[in-house]
């Protein structure tokens, strides 16, 4: 699966990343380089909890802990904790 980043709750340490689906959101686990417009892909887009990502744009990658996938528009804000 892959998706760009498009909403980052930098408080809370929420990213959402808009994939064909919908939107997939994880928390960060650290203080990892995420930003607007990055292009994120891994393996599973049902799998919760910890997951390895790529960041194509930064050439890195790391873990997170994904809270949620196919999440509507409607619903966005809300799971971003915001």
């Amino acid at each position: 699966m892959n998706g760009l980043v498009v909403d980052i709750n930098h408080h809370r340490g929420m990213v959402a990343i808009r994939t064909p689906q919908g939107f997939s959101i994880f928390e960060l686990m650290g203080e990892d380089p995420v930003e607007l417009g990055d292009e994120i892909a891994w393996k599973d887009d049902t799998a919760l909890g910890g997951n390895m990502i790529h960041n194509r744009t930064q050439y890195e990658s790391y873990e997170v802990y994904f809270q949620n996938h196919h999440v509507s528009r409607a619903t966005l804000r809300r799971q971003m904790l915001y």
